[in-house]
């Protein structure tokens, strides 16, 4: 090869490395253009900030005695979590594969009593809030009647259960006229 053409193919790919600094420079001249016309200069400086921020704190998260640190932490939250919500008292037996044979009623209702029994937070007593809507044993004892009556139907076949139709339908009636309601009285609090 000659030294005109090796000149050559370096003058061409000197051109396109300047080319493509030109394109990036153009580019992140055009970002920061729109970013200070949508956000002017102080909201631009907080978005820089909010960016350096948040990749110097990636980068301080990804050092080895501080990952590892991190990772122990949500570990022995994970845990916790599990260990809250996963009864292991003893006596606690754990299903997770059916039966080789069906269970009794006894056995059935054994079992349940078992979950009924279980330690828990008394929300009898009134001490959690917004998790259960009771409404008293005679309430209760409606709903049960109401279950038992319907516990098979299934609302996806209206043609075979009408009744389940008909509740779900005044159901949604009831509430959209409620929220319709409440939607009119914020427009109109005079009302």
């Amino acid at each position: 090869m000659s030294y005109s053409n090796i000149h050559r193919r370096a003058n061409v790919i000197l051109r396109l490395r300047n080319i493509l600094l030109v394109l990036f420079v153009l580019r992140i001249t055009r970002k920061t253009f729109l970013q200070l016309r949508g956000r002017g200069i102080v909201g631009t400086a907080i978005d820089a900030y909010i960016n350096a921020r948040r990749v110097a704190y990636s980068l301080f998260l990804r050092l080895p005695g501080v990952r590892d640190k991190v990772r122990l932490e949500i570990d022995q939250g994970i845990l916790k979590i599990e260990q809250k919500l996963m009864p292991s008292d003893s006596g606690v037996e754990r299903y997770l594969k059916l039966p080789q044979e069906g269970w009794s009623h006894d056995k059935v209702k054994e079992e349940l009593r078992k979950l009924t029994e279980m330690k828990h937070t008394r929300w009898e007593d009134g001490r959690v809030s917004g998790a259960v809507y009771h409404g008293g044993q005679e309430l209760s004892k409606l709903q049960t009647e109401a279950f038992e009556m319907f516990t098979v139907a299934n609302p996806i076949h209206p043609d075979v259960f009408p009744g389940i139709r008909k509740m779900e339908a005044e159901i949604v009636a009831m509430v959209d006229r409620i929220t319709s309601l409440a939607r009119a009285t914020l427009a109109n609090p005079e009302r």
